[in-house]
């Protein structure tokens, strides 16, 4: 192996022993020393070639190599996107019981549970004219944009339509204080 490239004659070099051979103990402290000497005298330089643009890009590069490198599909097995790995490994694989389940609400409380079935009610007949008035209303008015000969006319009908529907629905609209049984209910129906 060769001495740091050092093709100077053994009496040129610092270090030479008397029988032509380097010293091992103090060769890597007279390298070390070298090094430093080096870098003391050339710090300048070395720190331009440090905050250079290439420096600088060089450095970005292998950052984004290093990032690449991290994973590969090489590193991946064959069931990786595929449907052989085992079962009961994400959140909607599991299979215990939970509070919330309706089976066991059933079998806590009993078989006397009855959901809701709220009936809706016989619907006034004027709430229905003034719905259908506003469906319509503004359906026609969607549509008179498309025929711009109509436009002015049947914007006009349809438009007095959905306010006569809308202002019949507000005005038949019961608040939430007439909808109470007693002084303590909030409105709130199971």
């Amino acid at each position: 192996m060769t001495d740091l490239n050092n093709s100077n004659a053994d009496e040129e070099r610092p270090n030479a022993a008397p029988n032509g051979g380097e010293r091992a103990s103090s060769n890597a402290d007279d390298l070390d020393a070298a090094w430093a000497e080096f870098a003391s005298s050339h710090a300048d330089d070395l720190q331009a070639v440090e905050h250079s643009r290439s420096a600088k890009r060089f450095e970005k590069h292998a950052q984004r190599r290093e990032k690449e490198a991290l994973l590969s599909i090489q590193d991946l097995d064959q069931g990786t996107f595929t449907d052989d790995t085992p079962q009961g490994r994400g959140p909607r694989d599991f299979t215990g019981s939970s509070w919330l389940d309706t089976d066991s609400v059933m079998d806590r409380y009993g078989d006397d549970f009855t959901p809701p079935n709220p009936s809706i009610g016989h619907v006034k007949i004027s709430k229905l004219v003034f719905w259908v008035l506003l469906i319509a209303g503004v359906a026609g008015i969607i549509a008179s944009a498309f025929m711009p000969a109509l436009a002015g006319i049947l914007g006009s009908i349809f438009g007095v339509c959905a306010l006569i529907g809308a202002a019949g629905l507000i005005v038949q609209h019961k608040g939430h204080t007439q909808t109470r049984r007693d002084v303590f209910d909030d409105g709130a129906r199971v």
